[in-house]
């Protein structure tokens, strides 16, 4: 008797707590998590619904479709000479079909009014240059950014771009090499972390 009595509460706490869990409000979701989604459901995480972060998106890009061969395209490290002149110095890489990867140095001056004049270098210095070149335009100077892109040959037929400021992912983008799909995702300073999805 004492056992029925014990009974009837606990089913209608069980029957209360079911009924919570099914009307309970979802976490909010970011569009931009959505967007993601609905071109990559393969890369559905609770840590990125809410606010999108590059850097970790791209933790998850590279565990759901691991990267068969990263390639830097281009690296840009702006910065204030010894004589406080700020400069950008450039290095391009390409690989002409049969031949070895070859890399390209570019230095230029930016003056107060944000405009670029190139400074003539040398074929030693301007072409595959040796790294002593480059550390020796860099020397006493105080880098201002170091902004980096690359491109990732994943498995699975994906391939991605990304670009990083020092160690901060600026802007990541995630295609399948059919074209069927393809997810943009940038950092603006305005509106923070926008995603866009694009399928055919």
């Amino acid at each position: 008797m004492m056992t029925r009595m014990f009974a009837f509460p606990f089913l209608f706490a069980l029957t209360g707590a079911i009924a919570f869990a099914q009307t309970a409000p979802k976490k909010p979701v970011s569009v931009s998590y959505e967007n993601l989604i609905k071109c990559f459901p393969e890369l559905e995480n609770e840590s990125l619904s809410f606010k999108v972060d590059l850097n970790l998106l791209k933790e998850v890009a590279d565990k759901t479709f691991p990267t068969r061969d990263s390639v830097l395209r281009q690296r840009k490290v702006q910065y204030l000479d010894s004589e406080r002149q700020l400069t950008n110095l450039i290095l391009r890489t390409k690989t002409p079909p049969g031949r070895k990867k070859e890399t390209e140095l570019i230095l230029q001056q930016v003056d107060a009014k944000g405009v670029v004049t190139d400074i003539k270098l040398t074929k030693n210095q301007s072409q595959n240059p040796k790294q002593e070149v480059i550390n020796n335009f860099l020397l006493n100077s105080t880098i201002k950014s170091d902004e980096s892109l690359y491109n990732d040959t994943k498995l699975n037929n994906v391939s991605a771009t990304y670009s990083r400021n020092f160690n901060e992912v600026q802007e990541y983008d995630l295609m399948d090499r059919l074209y069927q799909r393809s997810i943009s995702c940038e950092k603006r300073s305005d509106l923070g972390i926008i995603c866009t999805c694009s399928k055919k």
